[in-house]
């Protein structure tokens, strides 16, 4: 994967221009760091050319610099949301209830697109906690400058730690489902060869993360992927989208691979609208062939 760049110091400054200026002092810091990083960041060009390429048929540096310049403001927002949550504004499209069962609970499909972090502000289903089931690389110093910040409010997302072990894990993604709460896990994005499964997506035949798609189909629960798009400054579109029930009657195999499939279809739709708010930033497509 690529190298990530920038620090929790870097996190600070920008936080102050927005204190004290809003999005237009966010905005006026953005424009001298992107332009720095878009001037050193070589690989990383050629790794979006080529998914820009499959996307959208064109790259130039005028849609990297944009693609930055969009990244940044996402990733700003990650943290800002949390401080300033009643500035911004998430609005539900295509929702419905999907709380069946109580007992049951739901599985939610996250991508490295748009926000995820997001469905934190979304009006929750009955206060239902989201346990998102992940292991992201986040530098020390990032880390605790999130946590660092004072939240307006506390919210319902919990992080399943993957590096906790299997056993761990296990143990409380079912105990969430128990307790009829959400599971969230990353799906775009393979840990191991042995838990990936191949799809199309944009043309080519990669390998998504195979595991939500089984938990799914072992644990009888709905499989719901939510895609969080920045339209504007402080507004957000929440995406959601039913995958088509799992058919019984064939093997399970067949079936997780039609509903991951499903899924990128999903993902594909929603990278042609939003090309510049995918974020899988090393090379995707020569790791995931």
């Amino acid at each position: 994967m690529s190298t990530q760049r920038g620090n929790g110091f870097g996190l600070y400054i920008v936080y102050l221009f927005f204190y004290f200026f809003g999005y237009i002092g966010l905005r006026f810091i953005l424009v001298f760091v992107v332009f720095y990083f878009s001037l050193t960041t070589p690989l990383l060009k050629r790794y979006l050319r080529e998914y820009y390429l499959l996307a959208t048929g064109k790259f130039n540096y005028k849609i990297y610099y944009k693609h930055l310049y969009t990244f940044s403001l996402i990733f700003s927002d990650r943290f800002l949301s949390k401080r300033f949550s009643q500035r911004y504004h998430i609005h539900p499209q295509n929702k419905k209830s999907y709380i069946a069962d109580e007992t049951k609970g739901v599985l939610f499909l996250f991508s490295h697109i748009g926000d995820w972090t997001t469905c934190e502000l979304l009006p929750s289903e009955k206060n239902i906690s989201i346990n998102i089931v992940m292991q992201e690389a986040i530098k020390e110093s990032i880390q605790k400058f999130g946590n660092s910040i004072k939240k307006e409010k506390e919210g319902s997302l919990r992080i399943i730690d993957l590096s906790e072990g299997g056993i761990s894990v296990a143990i409380k993604v079912a105990k969430a489902f128990q307790n009829g709460e959400i599971v969230a896990m990353m799906s775009d994005r393979i840990l191991s060869a042995q838990g990936a499964i191949k799809v199309n997506f944009l043309g080519k035949e990669i390998r998504i993360n195979k595991n939500p798609f089984e938990v799914a189909y072992n644990r009888n629960v709905p499989l719901i992927a939510l895609f969080s798009m920045r339209q504007r400054d402080y507004h957000y579109n929440a995406y959601y989208y039913w995958i088509t029930p799992y058919n019984r009657d064939i093997p399970k195999e067949e079936a997780i691979a039609i509903a991951a499939q499903e899924y990128s279809e999903l993902l594909e739709k929603m990278v042609r609208e939003y090309p510049d708010q995918w974020f899988n930033h090393y090379d995707f497509f020569g790791t995931a062939a």
